[in-house]
């Protein structure tokens, strides 16, 4: 098993559940609030296509597949790594946004990204783990005005 770099990000927001589901649940409108995402593609039956830009400008498209629904509480999505760049380097990828009433019309939304990376020594670990704390906070970020 390759090396685990995780990362939570977590926030309470003065909007109920329901208003933040449907940025989750459907695919076309992760990409309205997923960092670097410019647009999502071929949303069908529990599978969209998200085209990010990279640092460098590339566009760079990921596959991802719902694995887990639950509404308005739960939506868990893994990349499609097998034949894919990513593969050399992800053993596994995932999201996870939890979404918990937390009373007077607010919500606690937690942002979860998983990752195994392939194993390589060195600081991949850490540096892995630093690029997913980023992205899980960039992301509950950017729901977060997206909903606001």
């Amino acid at each position: 098993m390759g090396t685990r770099a995780d990362a939570l990000a977590s926030r309470v927001l003065d909007v109920p559940a329901d208003a933040v589901w449907p940025l989750v649940a459907d695919g076309a409108k992760v990409a309205t609030w997923w960092p670097m995402a410019e647009r999502a593609e071929d949303v069908r039956g529990g599978r969209f296509t998200l085209v990010l830009r990279s640092s460098r400008g590339v566009p760079v498209r990921t596959d991802w597949r719902v694995t887990a629904s639950r509404r308005p509480e739960l939506q868990r999505w893994e990349q499609d790594l097998k034949g894919t760049p990513f593969a050399s380097a992800l053993e596994r990828s995932a999201v996870e946004v939890r979404l918990t009433p937390e009373g007077d019309g607010r919500c606690r939304v937690d942002v979860a990204v998983e990752r195994v990376l392939v194993a390589r020594g060195g600081p991949t670990g850490f540096l892995g783990r630093r690029a997913a704390r980023r992205q899980a906070g960039d992301a509950l970020a950017r729901l977060a005005r997206a909903v606001s």
